[in-house]
């Protein structure tokens, strides 16, 4: 006779104590607001040699949540539960993990063929995901629907970056290059992937970067951190947002755009606007209060000229003196209150 409940007898939970069985998740438990049952699903055995036909199972692991769907097979084990010290005999069933019958990341579940595999209602199967291809040493995490995190190194020919072997890399990836197919293994793809994060050590990367550079960025074989995307958001909500490097730093786009509240300041032994920049920049003020003590003196001295009633000169040197009386009393309109420059 099978139990329709899990372990509910001390007879059975002594027997199964310990005791590993494959089951196929029936339902589960995403919009519980029970925190006693969220994570947990519920299952229908697979195996014979266990009096237990259906139950909940819990998460055995607490740092890791991998929750399966409807319809995928698990691998189960009985072992303690939280009322372990009232006696030995108080059990209750853990999955470990959904079995990975189809060797592809995106589900395990198992149904006739002329069933539908359930899943579940905000999770639909999707036929554009890939499996990755592994290399030797790796240790690969894939998600359900091509995010993926791989400990890696470098063999050449292989790995779709270039480096000596046994330099390790890292690649967080979000989203895949369509490969036509959804059982294709395939690899990351550094300027098609959705976004990505590689931490190197001595790998060169075919990255092609967005806008012109002053050097290439796919000849580096050094350690470095490259972040990609279809757009970087940098936002530090508290504090500075610093970077610092003993090398260039170099921005590039079609359009850069540099605004802060109260001042901008740059500082270096030589400021260049423009590549082919050669000329030299000049003090506004102190020309311009140059300029103008010179026109106070002209103007004193086309004033003497008007005095002495030449014909020919009385009409250029009155026009002179308004424009440079206009010009010293409007020099102050001149000068920028955004932009100065050190002397």
């Amino acid at each position: 006779m099978r139990l329709f409940e899990p372990l509910k007898t001390r007879t059975d939970l002594a027997s199964k104590s310990g005791q590993l069985f494959f089951a196929k998740v029936t339902s589960t438990s995403f919009n519980t607001n029970d925190p006693d049952l969220l994570g947990t699903v519920k299952f229908s055995s697979l195996s014979d040699s266990i009096r237990i036909e259906r139950g909940t199972a819990y998460p055995l692991h607490s740092y890791v949540k991998n929750v399966p769907l409807v319809d995928e097979i698990i691998l189960c084990l009985t072992g303690p539960s939280e009322d372990l010290e009232e006696t030995s005999f108080n059990n209750k069933i853990y999955y470990i993990s959904a079995v990975n019958i189809w060797n592809h990341p995106q589900h395990s579940g198992y149904t006739r063929e002329s069933d539908e595999v359930l899943l579940d209602e905000d999770f639909k199967e999707s036929g554009d995901i890939n499996p990755l291809r592994p290399y030797p040493g790796d240790t690969i995490l894939e998600g359900r629907l091509g995010q993926s995190l791989r400990f890696s190194q470098s063999i050449p020919g292989k790995t779709p970056w270039k480096g000596s072997t046994n330099s390790p890399i890292i690649v967080l990836s979000n989203g895949q290059v369509e490969a036509g197919d959804g059982f294709s293994f395939i690899t990351e793809d550094i300027n098609k992937d959705f976004a990505s994060l590689y931490l190197t050590s001595q790998q060169k990367l075919p990255l092609t970067p967005g806008n012109k550079l002053t050097q290439p960025l796919n000849e580096y074989d050094k350690p470095q951190v490259i972040l990609t995307a279809g757009r970087l958001v940098l936002n530090a909500r508290d504090n500075n947002l610093i970077l610092s490097t003993p090398s260039a730093l170099e921005a590039s786009g079609r359009v850069v755009n540099i605004k802060a509240e109260n001042n901008i300041t740059s500082e270096a032994p030589q400021i260049k606007l423009g590549e082919q920049a050669d000329q030299r920049a000049i003090l506004g003020d102190r020309m311009l209060a140059d300029l103008s003590a010179v026109l106070v003196e002209l103007v004193k001295v086309t004033s003497a000229l008007s005095s002495l009633g030449i014909a020919p000169l009385t009409a250029p040197a009155a026009d002179f003196t308004a424009r440079a009386t206009t010009f010293i009393l409007e020099v102050e309109q001149m000068k920028s209150n955004k932009v100065f420059i050190q002397k």
